[in-house]
């Protein structure tokens, strides 16, 4: 997924030749790394063990993410087309994001990588480190956010309850997988208003700094701003 914001950024700098030979480099080191790793296994069982484990979910051990509790539920004739839907999901927004934010790569790649944290098929807490790590970069735009109570709200609660649930389900035995998943579903919503809420003040400071937007004096009259 972060290809792109990469390729974005090799284009701007180097031009349409730069990307090509970045693409290039990319998949030969790959090729490289995975023939290397058949060479000190002896076989491509590595690939199901680890891109594959990835890609299958086979282990449905409870974690902060969203497919453990659904696939422990839904009918195995069905597994083969979720598992599909789940796992395009999170590339389904790559094309979209990279054409809107082609000027600006490196806020692209933030916004990839909450995308990457929320969908994963094993995620967990340190996930979010990352992405948060990288959104003082844009503290100027924190103005213009509009659920930063609700989304630090819900980031407290889950953190409080999530381990309060798995206590209560795993070790106490009186609680049920509902509890755990229930809190868990909270914290992937928190992200979901998160990344929304810093794209929305992204795009909204731009469209400030370009037209302007309606402000009101200290005496409640609406005055116009303009950069000179």
């Amino acid at each position: 997924m972060l290809l792109c914001p990469l390729l974005i950024l090799a284009h701007r700098r180097r031009g349409l030749l730069g990307s090509v030979v970045y693409v290039m480099v990319t998949l030969a080191w790959t090729g490289l790394l995975f023939c290397g790793s058949h060479y000190l296994t002896g076989s491509w069982d590595f690939l199901s063990a680890t891109h594959g484990v990835i890609l299958t979910v086979p282990d449905l051990t409870p974690n902060v993410g969203l497919f453990w509790y659904f696939f422990t539920e839904a009918f195995e004739h069905f597994r083969v087309f979720f598992l599909c839907v789940f796992q395009i999901n999170a590339f389904l927004y790559v094309l979209p994001l990279s054409f809107r934010f082609s000027e600006h790569p490196v806020f692209l790649a933030y916004v990839l990588l909450s995308l990457m944290a929320l969908f994963k098929s094993y995620p967990s807490v340190g996930d979010l480190a990352l992405p948060l790590s990288l959104l003082p970069l844009w503290s100027h735009t924190f103005r213009y956010l509009r659920y930063t109570l609700v989304v630090l709200c819900m980031f407290l609660m889950t953190s409080v309850l999530c381990p309060v649930f798995w206590y209560l389900w795993i070790h106490a035995g009186s609680a049920n997988a509902n509890f755990f998943f229930a809190t868990t579903l909270a914290y992937s919503l928190a992200q979901v208003f998160l990344v929304s809420d810093v794209m929305y003040s992204f795009l909204v400071h731009r469209y400030d700094l370009c037209h302007g937007l309606p402000r009101v004096d200290s005496h409640g009259h609406t005055i116009a701003l303009a950069l000179r």
